[in-house]
This record gives C-alpha cells, structure tokens and sequence, in this order.
C-alpha cells in the first residue's frame, strides 16, 4: 500500500483498570505492527472517529464493545476482532459466587449449546466484524459451534512473547528474594477464573515454597482475601510486579515450576513467558494450551486440588529443559504475530 495502514485499537473500557494477558497482548501487537510499517492509535472516544481509520482492531469479545463496533459498522469502517474468549462446562460450573451465580453460568452454556442460532450481543459483534482472530484452532472451532460463525471469516493469530524473557537470569530475584529457592509460581491477577485459591488449597501445609506474583481485580478482593487467609507459611504473595521488569523476568528464570491452573487459557501470556524464560510448566487442560505447549508441560485439572498437587510434585521432579524454550521462541514471537495480523488486516481491505 502507498500510504501507511491507519488502524484503531479498541477495547472495553475497563480493561487497563487490571491488567493482564489481554492488554499486553493489544500492547505488544502494537509496537509489532508499528515496527511493519502499520500506523496504530488506541482509540481515544474524546478526540478520535472511527471513520478516520481503514480499520477498528477490538480486542476481546466483550459486549461493552458493541457500540463502536455498531458505529464503525455504518460507517463502513472494516473490523476486526480478536476474540480472545473460551467456552466450557468446567469453567462455568467454577464460576465464583453462589449457587444463583454458578447457575446462570451453566445456563447460559447451555444455550450455547443446545441453540446457537439465538440472538446476542456477543453473536452480533461477530457477525458484524470482517473477520475474527481467534488465538487457536479449538478457541476457532468453538467460535464456528458456538455462534455459527463460518471458516472464511477466521484467521488464527497465537499469542505471542517478548524474546527478552529468553535472556532472563535468576540475579535480580535472588538479590531482592534470597530466601526463595526452588519455588512454584504463579503469575496474573488475582481472580476466580485465574483459580489462585485452588492453587494456594493445593500447596497449602506443603514443604513447598508457593510464590504467587499479582494484584487483585477490584471486583474481587474478596476473592483475593479468601486467597491469602489460606495461605499458610510456605506461601509468599508479592503483589504485582510491573510487566516486562527485570524482576518479573528473573522471577521466572529462578523458579523451578510454573503455575497456571486456571479455568481455562487461551493459552496463557505467563505461562509462554515463563516457558521462555526456562520454566517447567504445569498449566490448565482447559482451553488452547495444549496447542501451543504440547507434550512439553504437564496439565492440570482446575477443580481437583490432589491433581494439581500430584502434577506440581511431577514436574518439581523434572530436570529444566531448553525444548519448550526452543519451542516457544521459534514460533511466538510478536513478530511472526505482527505479520500474520497485517496479512489478515490486507485480506479484508481487498473485498
């Protein structure tokens, strides 16, 4: 193209009040893209229209979306969106709350399932996007089953991971930390779907130091109290640290295992970054993992604390290993994400 590419960022407008995978996965796109050439603004509701930019990029398949993608959609803007969601029995039935909140959550499943061709918000933003981005082919799979959503529509974009967590070293943490040796962690914020609490249950009166690195989502700071009533003396909550530090990277360099036995991931920022870094992974069945980690982490069962425990206990067991390493680093960069992206964005501006 002659003149650069104008494309807008949007995102609900809650989403940087916590911020996690998501976020940095819109952040780092951008500096990727713009490294290709792309111009990327985040979107600015104050000062900004949309009709100004050839496409509005909305990241994560939230309804406070809808109104600017309705917007962009009369105005003939292109969209695009990154779907970043995931759809489960298990995850509903582990939705936090009461019995009135776990079972909204199953029902709204079962719609899913049993009628895909109902209305919704979440169906109509799909239906108006040029195109869909999902993160994985099963997380594709599910927008084609779930929303009736057709092939054509889908390109698959992976996640990707900053190469610096590649050259990152235990110095910095053990100089802040000296006391933490040979620890599990756990990177994200501190929320139900994130499952800390079943992560601190499993390890809880163990010999096995827990270090548990995040802030609390506003919302749930109830959840995040619960979290650390239950933690006993093994188990070190640091708060957050700031993303792409040198002493998040160190801390991933210097545990043994990493930690994420959420209800689902799709596949799990941290854990792409801590597998980079030299971590041994034990991460959730639920969602894209296996895709992207293969044979190369141990899975986990969210709702069984025993599982979680006997597959921490498998992997503290495991030498480190440079494969997943190697892995990771061949195939998600924020590069290879950028080029896929900018082929999915020139595919719909040439309809």
């Amino acid at each position: 193209m002659n003149t650069p590419l104008k494309v807008a960022f949007f995102v609900y407008p809650s989403a940087f009040q916590a911020q996690g995978g998501g976020e940095v996965q819109l952040l780092k796109t951008k500096e990727a893209l713009e490294a290709l050439g792309v111009k990327v603004k985040l979107f600015d509701t104050w000062s900004d229209k949309v009709e100004n930019f050839d496409i509005l990029h909305v990241f994560g398949s939230v309804k406070d979306c809808l109104p600017m993608m309705e917007v962009a959609h009369r105005k003939k803007v292109k969209i695009a969106l990154s779907t970043i969601c995931w759809y489960s029995w298990k995850s509903a039935a582990g939705t936090y709350g009461n019995l009135k909140s776990k079972g909204l959550a199953m029902l709204r499943h079962s719609a899913k399932e049993i009628a895909p061709f109902l209305p919704s918000r979440r169906k109509r933003m799909m239906q108006i996007s040029d195109i869909l981005l999902p993160n994985s082919q099963s997380e594709a799979s599910q927008l084609q089953r779930y929303f009736g959503v057709t092939p054509n529509k889908i390109r698959i974009i992976p996640n990707g991971v900053d190469e610096s967590f590649a050259h990152a070293t235990p110095a910095c943490f053990n100089a802040q930390y000296p006391h933490l040796k040979d620890f599990v962690l756990c990177v994200g914020r501190i929320e139900p779907r994130k499952n800390q609490l079943n992560m601190v249950r499993s390890l809880r009166n163990t010999t096995i130091p827990f270090v548990i690195i995040g802030d609390p989502v506003p919302q749930y700071q109830k959840y995040y109290e619960l979290c650390r009533s239950e933690a006993t003396a093994n188990i070190s909550l640091l708060g957050g640290f700031p993303h792409g530090s040198e002493l998040l990277k160190s801390a991933y360099a210097t545990c043994k295992v990493f930690l994420l036995a959420s209800w689902l991931e799709t596949p799990g920022l941290a854990a792409l970054e801590a597998g980079l870094a030299g971590a041994n992974i034990v991460i959730t069945g639920e969602g894209a993992t296996q895709e992207y980690f293969k044979e190369m982490a141990l899975y986990a069962d969210p709702g069984n604390i025993s599982n979680i425990q006997n597959q921490i206990r498998r992997s503290l067991a495991l030498p480190k290993s440079k494969q997943l390493s190697d892995h990771i680093n061949s195939n998600f960069s924020w590069r290879n994400v950028a080029e896929k992206t900018l082929a999915a964005y020139e595919s719909i501006l040439t309809v």
